[in-house]
């Protein structure tokens, strides 16, 4: 049975307690993007140490009666509730911003012990779509219980909002709320909220990717794995301008029923009263409009998202407020329950254990030119190289080989590197040594500095492509336009299918030399 909001008022003797927030820093890079173009919130010191600040008298907080909730999810066993199951797909659909898609899955919902009745199990193969509607209002609370067997950065728990999975370009007005783990601090913590708003017609300076959280220390950023914990968002939507010049909403995020962060309290002090010297270089905050940006449709996720890790553990009571509740009020909401209650998952049925990938054996294949890596395709990436060749000014220079490959991942063949000099693999071998590219095979890459090389144009069938390139014939060419440099690599398969991938305009400066290497792989230069 659930509590009774009832039953709150005669706690007379209940108090709760708010622990003031403690510790700060900048935010980290997400490498590898998944969220759309741009990976975090604005960062302009990255990787600082955290500095805990002073820690202030806990204050006593006076239980209050809670509102009527705009929207109330048990997940009570029986109680018949409206959402249902929803799996990533590799239908993107619209979602131009997405690496899945999320489409309904069946499944047989499985339920245990939560803190308010029952909990409902997520195995890590589904997640939930909610199907809330948005309260459209400037002020409102999202607050649920959850417990996590795994956790992964940028994963879901809850994310809602509008076109979560749309690029923002013109038309798409993403606006949305994840409560996540990162290592924006420096470390993994969880739970952190991180939202956005990147509305097509945000000409108000709007545009922000936010986030906050209780800044702990590293041994405390860590809560609700392998525990239950009720997390609340309180957004009380006045406009607070952002140290980084966006304008963001007022919010409170607390953690078990206690006051974790106030970004009004520290957008007044520019995080002093965090402890911070200096102030912060993020908007450490809510995103607005993400209850109400426009007639755009509302999705509501547990779980799941368009880029990361499906979530695995449990969610119970779940509420939406269209006000922003009290300290009070917060902490009525998480004395209905019970943080102690073991909750059980169910037992998974057994499944048969993959077979680990084998290989493909080389070993037979006779070698006619100058081999490069082991033939039984040991060889690690970087650790064998082909001569190193001179591209002039203004001419083209061609490679011919055979490619052979593990089979085992698409990056398992060649690699050609584009560098400054004649000899030496990196700036230990030679002073000057500096690259201008490194690409691969399968349609990846890299420049100088590390960062990514766009996209090859190919005409691969990735469906046969660790096939067709295993044994195949490569006619490699490099060019040297002056300013920048072409690599263009004329591929036939062992059948006689033929395939051209061509890396243009990759920036150089001074003298052009280019080798290959290997990954899993070997080569037989003609």
């Amino acid at each position: 049975m659930k509590k009774k909001l009832a039953a709150i008022l005669l706690c007379t003797a209940m108090t709760a307690t708010l622990l003031s927030a403690c510790g700060g820093g900048d935010d980290k890079n997400k490498d590898n993007n998944t969220q759309d173009e741009t990976t975090t919130p604005a960062d302009d010191n990255q990787g600082d140490e955290q500095t805990p600040a002073d820690t202030n008298e806990p204050a006593e907080v006076t239980p209050e009666e809670l509102p009527e909730a705009f929207a109330h999810i048990t997940f009570d066993e029986g109680a018949g509730e409206n959402y249902s199951a929803v799996t990533q797909t590799e239908n993107v659909g619209d979602n131009d911003g997405a690496t899945y898609g999320i489409e309904p899955t069946d499944v047989t919902f499985s339920y245990a012990d939560g803190p308010v009745g029952n909990a409902l199990y997520v195995d890590g193969k589904f997640g939930i779509d909610l199907k809330l509607e948005p309260t459209n209002t400037d002020a409102y609370t999202v607050s649920f219980w959850m417990n996590a067997d795994r956790l992964s950065n940028f994963g879901a728990t809850l994310q809602l909002g509008y076109n979560i999975g749309r690029a923002a370009d013109a038309g798409n007005n993403v606006t949305w709320m994840n409560i996540t783990q990162t290592e924006f601090p420096g470390f993994k913590a969880f739970p952190i909220v991180w939202s956005r708003n990147e509305a097509s017609d945000a000409q108000d300076g709007t545009d922000c990717w936010p986030w906050m959280w209780g800044f702990k220390g590293e041994d405390e950023a860590i809560t609700g794995k392998k525990e239950w914990v009720m997390v609340t968002v309180v957004c009380t939507g006045e406009a607070q301008n952002g140290p980084v010049g966006s304008t963001t909403v007022g919010a409170q995020w607390y953690v078990n029923g206690e006051l974790a962060y106030d970004s009004q309290e520290n957008f007044s002090t520019n995080g002093a009263s965090m402890g911070w010297e200096g102030g912060y270089t993020w908007d450490a905050s809510l995103a607005p409009n993400i209850m109400q940006p426009g007639g755009d449709t509302f999705e509501s996720y547990f779980g799941i998202n368009y880029w990361d890790t499906i979530f695995k553990g449990f969610i119970d009571d779940l509420y939406v407020f269209d006000t922003a509740l009290t300290a009070g009020q917060v902490a009525s909401l998480y004395a209905l329950g019970d943080p102690n209650v073991e909750s059980v998952a169910p037992e998974a049925p057994a499944e048969e254990e993959p077979a680990e990938p084998v290989a493909r054996d080389h070993s037979d294949v006779e070698t006619t030119g100058t081999v490069v890596g082991a033939k039984d395709c040991t060889t690690a990436f970087w650790t064998e190289f082909s001569d190193i060749v001179a591209v002039p000014n203004g001419e083209s220079v061609t490679m011919n080989f055979t490619n052979w490959s593990s089979g085992l991942n698409n990056w398992n063949n060649f690699v050609c590197i584009l560098q400054s000099t004649p000899d030496g693999h990196s700036a230990e071998d030679n002073a000057d040594y500096a690259e201008y590219g490194v690409v691969r095979c399968d349609n990846w890459g890299w420049g100088g500095g590390y960062d990514n090389i766009a996209v090859a144009e190919s005409d691969w069938n990735w469906d046969t492509f660790i096939d067709d390139v295993d044994g195949a014939t490569v006619e490699l060419t490099v060019t040297n336009n002056g300013d920048t440099a072409d690599v263009v690599a004329v591929v036939t398969s062992a059948a006689g299918a033929v395939h051209t991938q061509k890396y243009t305009g990759i920036a150089v400066t001074g003298d052009v030399y280019f080798c290959l290497t290997v990954d899993g792989s070997f080569v037989d230069i003609q």
